[in-house]
């Protein structure tokens, strides 16, 4: 029997609370311990999950030695400054997509990882669902033929409020960076890096892009067009075009249950991946057997790959006129 890998949780917010639901549907992985400022949340939190440890200092839980890796949950704009605190405490981190604000601050943070000889992936839990391992694996078998155009969007409405976390940019606000990453994702994944890129925003009044739409431009001529949202509900449905036919991930395509296949002929095949819960526990059984294996990085969701994310999305970012860095210390 494998060991069991113990887990910590920095800042027990919205997203946590959902990821912590699959440690009941994954049993080689243990919440052991949360760490919040806020020490009523932090307690709550605890009991809600059965959680032996409650901090209320993030220090706190990094140093302690019983963690074997750390989910760090927090704000967009804290993630550096916590991922890092982390690594040098020699702990392993999963860290909340996106993995920071830009470029150079990814740089740093796969820096201190490897520095600390410690692993980090950033939490892009659309990686693990069974229906982008099963897009990936029928593009790469050929059955579309050659990929030509992906279309992807993710849109929601949300009321308006400057102070919000969505469109303060204190907080590092705005759609490309919270949704936009996801339909970037998809597109990077099956594509690999763009040799050209043409973004624009709509924005909000407190600057923050509220609609970001993304033209790429690939090897080989092949483009993608993606579609962030704030203020509309978009359809949430991805699709991939081959030479032979269609592959679609049906909505919501970042967490979805169905893929379908339509050939040029209309011949057409389904599959169904119905799963428990958020699917968060796909994420978690992957980073679990990584810190078992003793991996430094994941295989499926390299820092390669997470460094060009964030190299492709502060191009977006500068064609859209956003920055953080009068906003954010």
């Amino acid at each position: 029997m494998e060991r069991i890998i113990n887990w910590g949780i920095l800042g027990p917010g919205r997203i946590a609370d959902k990821f912590a639901s699959a440690f009941s549907i994954t049993p080689q992985a243990k919440l052991h311990a949360v760490a919040s400022r806020d020490k009523e949340r932090g307690k709550e939190f605890a009991t809600k999950f059965g959680i032996p440890k409650v901090y209320s200092d993030y220090e706190a839980l990094a140093n302690d030695p019983d963690v074997d890796i750390i989910y760090v949950a927090t704000p967009h704009n804290f993630h550096h400054e916590q991922t890092i605190l982390c690594l040098n405490y020699k702990k392993a981190v999963l860290c909340e997509k996106p993995l920071t604000l830009s470029l150079q601050s990814a740089l740093a943070m796969v820096t201190a990882a490897k520095t600390n000889d410690r692993f980090l992936m950033e939490g892009m839990w659309s990686r693990f669902f069974p229906a982008i391992l099963k897009t990936v694996d029928l593009i790469s078998t050929g059955a579309i033929g050659e990929v030509q155009f992906i279309r992807a969007d993710l849109g929601f409405a949300f009321p308006y409020d400057p102070d919000s976390r969505v469109y303060n940019l204190k907080l590092a606000g705005g759609a490309q960076l919270d949704v936009g990453i996801y339909p970037m994702f998809l597109a990077l994944l099956i594509l690999g890096k763009p040799k050209r890129i043409q973004a624009l925003a709509q924005r909000a009044p407190t600057g923050a892009d509220q609609i970001t739409s993304v033209q790429f431009l690939f090897k080989n001529n092949v483009m993608a067009h993606i579609l962030s949202s704030f203020i509309v509900d978009t359809p949430k449905q991805a699709e991939i075009m081959g030479t032979l036919g269609t592959i679609t991930l049906h909505a919501p395509w970042y967490k979805s249950q169905a893929v379908t296949i339509k050939m040029n002929n209309a011949e057409s095949t389904h599959f169904d991946f119905p799963y428990a819960g958020f699917g968060f526990q796909y994420q978690l059984q992957h980073v679990t057997e990584c810190m078992q294996k003793g991996l430094k990085e994941s295989p499926l969701m390299s820092l390669d790959f997470s460094l060009l994310m964030a190299e492709v999305a502060d191009v977006i970012l500068s064609q859209c006129n956003i920055t953080y860095s009068d906003h954010i210390s």
